[in-house]
């Protein structure tokens, strides 16, 4: 779902938030799960799904225009598990 199909939704749904308002809270909320992520916090929204920060390890891996082997360090990524089918 886009940012703007979300924000139309609420819109919808609660009759009683102008467009603004519902933009400034779901700007909020994304700003704090992104702060939550950036310190290696755990997220967790039930019926929607959990987040939390995957470490790489560093390894070797080939540079695939010249098969050379090229040192990656390490990488974060961000995990997702949706708990609702």
């Amino acid at each position: 779902m886009k940012r703007s199909t979300l924000i139309q939704d609420l819109v919808i749904r609660y009759k009683y938030l102008n467009h603004a308002q519902v933009e400034k809270m779901v700007e909020l909320v994304f700003k704090h799960l992104g702060s939550a992520l950036a310190q290696d916090q755990r997220i967790e929204i039930r019926g929607i799904g959990t987040w939390h920060v995957k470490i790489r390890k560093p390894r070797l891996a080939r540079n695939p225009r010249t098969g050379e082997k090229v040192q990656v360090g390490i990488k974060k990524n961000i995990a997702y598990y949706r708990d609702w089918e």
